[in-house]
C-alpha cells in the first residue's frame, strides 16, 4: 500500500452507560412498538454480499451508492424522559447485540413544525448508522461522528414500509435541518456525544467517481461500497436489495475463537503433577462458525506466529470465545485482520459470529470476487439502464472512446485499511 494512503483512526468503542436489562427491556418494548413489530430483536437490516450476478441487478432497479465506512454500526434511538426539571430529551444508542446505551449530553434536536422555540424537541426518532472517528487536518484527536444512511422512525411515525429516498428525505427535512440550523446559530456548539451526519449517497454508476475522488480523501476508514436499492422498504434482518460490495482484501469473515489445549510444564515447585503453561501458544486456535440456535461448529485453524500470539498474550484480554474478523490469504491460511498497532480487530459490538450461511457467501467472493476493474467495466451499462428506468433514456450519452481505455493507476485506489503484508514472494502471510 503506498505511503500515501491516509492514517485513520479504528471504531471507537460505544460511548455512553450500558443500560440495565430491566431497564433495557421496555426500551426495546417502545422501539418495537414504534416500528410496529411483534419481536423486540435488533431491527437493523443486514447486506448480502456483492456477487457477481448483482451487476446485473443494478441495472434492473435503481440503487443508490454510498462508501461503506469502516466503524461501529448502531441505532440512534431519540426519546424521551421526565425529569426534576420536567420533560427532557433522552439519547440511546443500541448495537447489533441488541445491547442500549445511554448516551450524554442527549441530543436535543429543534421540532421542525416550531424550529425556533427552543423547548419543543424531536423524540419518537430511529436512525440507522455509523459511528466513526474522524481525522480533520491540525488536530490531533479525531472527532466522534454518526453518519447516518437510514430512518426507521421520525416524530413517532415508522417509515420502513416507504421506500429509501422517501426515508431519506424525512431524515433531512425533519432531523438534520433543523439540527444543522441550531448548529449554525449556535456560538461555538457543543457537539458531545457526536456530531449528526448525513452519509453521502451517488448513483450507482457513479464507479469512477467514487474510487479516484471520494475514497481517498475521506476522514475516515473504509472497506468497500454498499449499494441500496432506492424503490424497496427497509427490510429487518437479511435484506437482499442491499449490496455490500468490498475489495478482495476485505473479504472478511467473523468468526468465534476457541483457544486449544496449552502444553504442559512442571512447575518444580514442589507441587505434585503437570500443569498448563499459559505463556506459550496452545496447541491450536480454533475458528468456528455459527449454525443457528447457538451451534457452533469447527471451520478452520487461525494461523499465527510466535510474535502474532506474543501480541495477543500481551493484551491481557479474555480471548476464549470472543468474536474476531480474520482473511484469508493466497495460500488458504485464514490470519485476524489487524488493527495499526497489530492487535486483532475484535468484533465486540456483535453477539454472534457470522452464520454459516453467511461464510459461505462470503467464500463464493472469495472464489468469484467482484473486483474494482469489474465495476468501472459495467459504469456505462448501468448508467444506460438507470437513465431508462427514470424515464430519461433519451438524455444518456455515452462517454468520449478515450475514457474506455480501462487503464488505472493502483495507486489511486486508497482504502483506510491497509493490504495485508506481503511477504518477498508477493504473498499476505
Amino acid at each position: 500500500m503506498p505511503s500515501t494512503v491516509p492514517s485513520h483512526a479504528p471504531p471507537p468503542p460505544m460511548p455512553g452507560v450500558l443500560v440495565s436489562h430491566q431497564d433495557a427491556a421496555g426500551l426495546k418494548e417502545q422501539v418495537a412498538e414504534l416500528l410496529d413489530r411483534e419481536s423486540n430483536r435488533f431491527p437493523g437490516a443486514q447486506p448480502v454480499s456483492f456477487a457477481r450476478e448483482h451487476i446485473a441487478e443494478l441495472q434492473r432497479q435503481e440503487y443508490f451508492m454510498c462508501e461503506k465506512t469502516d466503524g461501529l454500526r448502531c441505532l440512534l434511538y431519540l426519546h424521551w424522559q421526565d425529569t426534576a426539571a420536567g420533560i427532557q430529551p433522552a439519547t440511546f444508542l443500541f448495537d447489533r447485540k441488541n445491547n442500549y446505551y445511554h448516551v450524554q449530553p442527549s441530543l436535543r434536536i429543534p421540532y421542525y413544525k416550531d424550529p425556533t422555540n427552543p423547548e419543543p424537541f424531536l423524540y419518537g426518532t430511529i436512525l440507522d448508522g455509523e459511528l466513526v472517528h474522524d481525522k480533520y487536518p491540525n488536530e490531533a484527536a479525531p472527532r466522534l461522528n454518526f453518519y447516518i444512511f437510514d430512518a426507521l422512525a421520525v416524530d413517532g411515525e415508522n417509515l420502513t414500509g416507504k421506500t429509501l429516498d422517501k426515508r431519506l428525505g424525512r431524515f433531512q427535512e425533519f432531523v438534520l435541518k433543523p439540527y444543522h440550523k441550531k448548529l449554525t446559530a449556535t456560538p461555538n456548539p457543543d457537539l458531545r456525544p457526536f456530531a449528526l451526519k448525513r452519509k453521502e449517497t451517488y448513483p450507482a454508476y457513479s464507479i469512477r467517481q467514487m474510487f479516484d475522488g471520494i475514497l481517498p480523501n475521506l476522514k475516515h476508514g473504509n472497506d468497500g461500497l454498499i449499494f441500496t436499492c432506492k424503490s424497496t422498504h427497509y427490510e429487518f434482518g437479511t435484506d437482499r436489495h442491499i449490496l455490500k460490495w468490498k475489495p478482495p482484501h476485505e473479504n472478511t469473515i467473523d468468526f468465534k475463537l476457541r483457544l486449544g489445549e496449552f502444553p504442559l510444564i512442571d512447575p518444580e515447585d514442589g507441587e505434585d503433577g503437570l500443569i498448563p503453561d499459559y505463556d506459550a501458544q496452545p496447541t491450536s486456535i480454533q475458528l468456528l462458525v455459527s449454525h443457528g440456535s447457538n451451534k457452533y461448529e469447527y471451520f478452520a485453524d487461525l494461523a499465527v506466529t510466535p510474535q502474532e500470539w506474543e501480541t495477543l498474550k500481551s493484551l491481557n484480554q479474555r480471548l476464549d470465545g470472543r468474536i474476531i474478523e480474520c482473511y484469508r490469504t493466497l495460500s488458504g491460511h485464514w490470519k485476524f485482520k489487524a488493527e495499526g498497532d497489530g492487535t486483532p480487530r475484535w468484533r465486540d459490538d456483535k453477539k454472534d459470529a457470522n452464520h454459516i450461511s453467511t461464510v459461505n457467501s462470503v467464500l463464493e467472493s472469495i472464489k468469484s470476487p467482484v473486483t474494482e476493474e469489474m465495476l468501472l467495466a459495467n459504469e456505462e451499462s448501468i448508467k444506460k439502464a438507470v437513465y431508462t428506468i427514470q424515464g430519461r433514456g433519451d438524455k444518456y450519452q455515452p462517454p468520449p472512446p478515450s475514457q474506455h481505455d480501462g487503464e488505472r493507476d493502483a495507486k489511486k485506489r486508497k482504502f483506510g485499511e491497509t493490504v495485508p503484508n506481503a511477504n518477498a514472494n508477493g504473498l499476505p502471510h
